[in-house]
């Protein structure tokens, strides 16, 4: 069932029952009125019937006859029993009615009462005169008040269900007014490919939840055409990359089947193809590592780790490859320098930005300096190299993308990838800052004592 025809028929049926609770609620009060109003005639009948045969020795003829001439206006099927003090029938004779004693002395105790004799209303009065104290108790059919009720019940069906149509119509008219630009939306979207990722949906000038769902869904086609615009980006690069190796080997093979060679020379294309092969592993095995960073995957294997520690370590690292790998090191910290995450991958980030400052400077001598910023910790990784244009900043970080000014220096494009990846796992950022005049320098942010 579509949203508009749910939403109508919710709207309908929440309104049905809350029609039906007032209407039951109109339906009770009006036929508990008339019941009350029902019993009052039916005691105004008693005191006549009493006046008519208790008082006919104490009036004057007029005002007897005048009496006598309402009590004659009787209802459907009234009867009036008098009883005497002795619980007897006095005046009447009507066996047909059979009273409770009990009900008879509850009247005389409380000089009037309602009640019903099956399903037949009636009323009693207690009347004392000089010729004793009677009960007098009159029944009747409530023909009237039936009707009444009667007609007021077909009313209220017919009003009920004509206007839950009515509300079903115009519901079902303002849903789909309501939900047109919902509509419009999905139509933008279903023409919407790979091809036309640019496209958008138009945002209603309504400050509503369907503007807000608009905004989101262009929100999601900026990330999804960024997105296949690194993936045709990151694909091209791949290529380059794999093809460069491939073409090598493929020449040196080809060159080497043309006509027979020496051992020497035989010896020579051999090693030429296992060092472009060797450089084909090592790209296959740099996309297998980026592969398993991911930042949506929760961190694993966290633990306290002091940054100044892991800083001392890296740097004892590179002491112990060589003297060439020299440092200026530098720490202003004002809270204890550890954060919580995962330290073998931190190793790895760290190391993948120092190895492109050695590669890329020559092996001149790299700055790191450790600072509080707030509530986070920044290590500053800086070099005096060839650095990049300030516009390269932020493809630097792309799988595969390296400066132009980087082509002949070796490397796969892939370690600053992993580098950003493994950093935002830690709820972190790193930005590439180009210096001025040579260099460049990676501010690598990391929350403090941020539990994972």
């Amino acid at each position: 069932m579509k949203i508009r025809n749910r939403l109508s028929m919710e709207f309908t049926l929440l309104t049905a029952g809350i029609m039906l609770l007032v209407m039951v609620l109109i339906y009770g009060l009006f036929a508990d009125y008339v019941k009350q109003v029902f019993f009052h005639r039916l005691r105004d009948r008693a005191l006549i019937t009493a006046q008519v045969f208790l008082e006919k020795d104490e009036l004057t003829k007029k005002s007897f006859l005048e009496i006598q001439q309402k009590y004659m206006q009787s209802l459907t099927d009234e009867r009036s029993l008098i009883f005497n003090e002795q619980n007897t029938q006095s005046f009447t004779n009507d066996s047909t009615i059979a009273i409770d004693p009990g009900i008879i002395e509850k009247v005389r105790n409380n000089s009037q009462q309602f009640f019903m004799l099956g399903d037949l209303p009636a009323a009693g009065i207690a009347y004392n005169d000089n010729q004793g104290n009677f009960v007098i108790i009159v029944t009747a059919k409530n023909v009237t008040g039936r009707q009444h009720i009667n007609n007021l019940l077909a009313m209220l069906c017919i009003t009920y269900f004509f206007g839950l149509l009515v509300l079903f119509i115009f519901s079902k008219r303002f849903a789909g007014k309501a939900l047109k630009p919902i509509i419009h939306i999905n139509n933008t979207i279903r023409q919407i490919r790979s091809g036309n990722l640019n496209e958008r949906v138009i945002v209603p000038d309504n400050k509503d939840e369907i503007n807000e769902l608009a905004n989101n869904f262009n929100t999601l086609l900026e990330h999804l055409e960024h997105a296949f615009d690194l993936q045709r980006s990151f694909v091209s690069n791949a290529s380059h990359e794999l093809r460069t190796p491939l073409t090598s080997i493929i020449g040196e093979l080809e060159v080497m089947l043309n006509k027979p060679r020496s051992q020497e020379e035989y010896i020579s294309t051999m090693r030429s193809v296992l060092a472009e092969s060797e450089k084909l592993t090592v790209i296959i095995n740099r996309l297998f590592e980026l592969s398993n960073y991911d930042a949506a995957k929760p961190l694993q294997h966290f633990e306290a780790v002091d940054v100044y520690e892991l800083i001392t370590d890296i740097m004892q690292f590179w002491f112990d490859k060589g003297p060439e790998y020299k440092f200026q090191f530098k720490a202003d910290v004002q809270v204890a320098p550890w954060i919580t995450g995962n330290r073998v991958l931190l190793e790895t980030a760290i190391n993948n930005v120092i190895r492109n400052a050695f590669k890329y400077s020559n092996n001149q001598t790299v700055g790191i300096d450790l600072i509080t910023n707030g509530n986070m910790f920044q290590i500053s990784i800086s070099d005096s190299g060839i650095g990049f244009e300030a516009s390269e900043a932020e493809s630097l970080f792309q799988p595969f993308v390296r400066g132009n000014n980087a082509r002949q220096f070796p490397g796969s494009g892939v370690g600053l990838s992993i580098t950003q990846k493994i950093i935002q796992m830690h709820k972190g950022t790193v930005q590439a800052v180009a210096l001025t005049p040579k260099g460049a320098c990676f501010h690598i942010n990391l929350p403090i004592n941020t539990p994972f």
